[in-house]
């Protein structure tokens, strides 16, 4: 595992932007199998897609997928995929058919199992599931990552690819990306900052197994290959 450390949110950004294009000039095929995660720290990383990256990014080798996705309508304020698309979609020239969005609006096992195969279509094997070339995550406060919450230890080992979450509280349904696609990505990067990530951060990031009571936890434990993008104020407790 490796923790690089920024200024600021916007240098965090940036740094996760660099490195996407670094995993692009690695990866010498056509396609590049990228997934992004919604909320507020990926609203930061989309908005700078779209005001510096819009022609830089060599958008159409990208083929992009989602982490997760609430079961919401499409024009709900909570989709994660219209997020992107007001965000960074609507100025960057992605092709139409490499933009592989998760049906929110649709039955959700049915939607699980349709994304599933879609991914395992599309995308390499890396011992029974697929290999994205980039994942990128995000954490919350709870330790959760890719809608999958402390308590759903299922779900990290889990058969499919996609599976049905549901929020802890609220019982809001979601589309998550399950444990085994995650560690076994090309690079699983985390993306987190802000001050009121930082006592989570020191608990994801602890290399015993007591971390593993956490999604990310786990996923930063038993990743491939991990790395994470953090700004300052997150790291504010890590030694």
């Amino acid at each position: 595992m490796k923790i690089h450390t920024f200024d600021t949110p916007k240098e965090t950004a940036r740094a996760v932007t660099h490195q996407l294009l670094k995993q692009l000039d690695t990866v010498r095929k056509d396609a590049f199998n990228l997934a992004i995660s919604g909320g507020h720290t990926s609203e930061l990383l989309f908005h700078l897609w779209a005001e510096i990256y819009p022609q830089s990014l060599p958008w159409q080798r990208v083929h992009l997928y989602w982490v997760d996705e609430r079961c919401v309508p499409l024009t709900d304020g909570d989709s994660n995929y219209g997020l992107a698309k007001r965000t960074f979609l609507n100025h960057v020239k992605i092709p139409h058919d490499q933009i592989h969005r998760i049906l929110g609006e649709a039955n959700p096992d049915h939607e699980a199992q349709r994304y599933s195969d879609l991914v395992k279509k599309n995308l390499p094997d890396n011992d029974g599931f697929p290999q994205f070339d980039l994942l990128i995550l995000g954490i919350g406060t709870d330790g959760h990552t890719s809608s999958i919450f402390p308590g759903q230890k299922d779900l990290l080992n889990y058969p499919t690819p996609y599976a049905v979450s549901a929020h802890p509280e609220t019982h809001q349904y979601r589309i998550a990306l399950t444990g085994q696609p995650m560690i076994r990505a090309s690079m699983t990067l985390f993306h987190v900052v802000g001050a009121e990530k930082a006592e989570i951060l020191t608990n994801v990031v602890d290399p015993s197994p007591a971390a593993d009571q956490y999604p990310a936890g786990y996923v930063t434990r038993n990743a491939d290959n991990v790395a994470y993008f953090i700004d300052k104020a997150a790291a504010k407790y890590l030694k």
